[in-house]
């Protein structure tokens, strides 16, 4: 995947007032965005490594899968997704079934405990962006829905050699 350098000052740049509005008023939402998360990550901090909580979201939001498949989606050697995948399963927060289609294969999943931390953890984030939400004119938020709305869309149709992130154009698959 090959990105587009920044342009430098000698080279001309088309300048859309619209559109450099939009991105500074991006920048400190997502400072803002970032903050929710550390603070959320600080608050598990003692029961989980941010690896391990990588493969939860993903297991969470995408079903059960092989390691191979995971070691994939999360963009890392296999023996390091199988390292996490072992703590995990270790702590009760994944089980492992051998697959039905391939006996060598095991299919990790969510166990309850694992379900209970990633969708807490979620429930904390939201809890805080909806009490900046809470904050807004009834109007603004409307606004920002569309806005926001508008935002995810052109993320799902950007292609592939032009997201930040992995080939097949997943921003950031972990938490997708």
């Amino acid at each position: 995947m090959t990105h587009d350098p920044l342009p430098t000052t000698d080279q001309e740049v088309d300048v859309d007032p619209d559109r450099e509005r939009a991105t500074e008023a991006m920048m400190p939402v997502s400072r803002t965005l970032t903050a929710i998360v550390a603070r959320t990550l600080t608050e598990v901090g003692q029961e989980i490594t941010v690896p391990q909580l990588r493969v939860l979201v993903l297991l969470n939001s995408r079903g059960p899968m092989r390691l191979s498949t995971i070691a994939e989606h999360l963009d890392v050697n296999p023996s390091n997704a199988s390292r996490t995948c072992d703590q995990l399963a270790s702590a009760g927060r994944v089980t492992r079934q051998e697959d039905e289609n391939d006996r060598r294969s095991v299919v990790l999943a969510l166990s309850d405990d694992g379900a209970r931390l990633v969708n807490g953890l979620m429930a904390r984030r939201q809890q805080l962006v909806d009490g900046v939400v809470a904050r807004m004119k009834p109007s603004d938020r409307r606004a920002l829905a569309t806005g926001l709305e508008a935002f995810t869309a052109a993320v799902a149709s950007a292609p592939p050699d032009e997201t930040i992130g992995l080939p097949d154009g997943r921003l950031i698959p972990w938490l997708l």
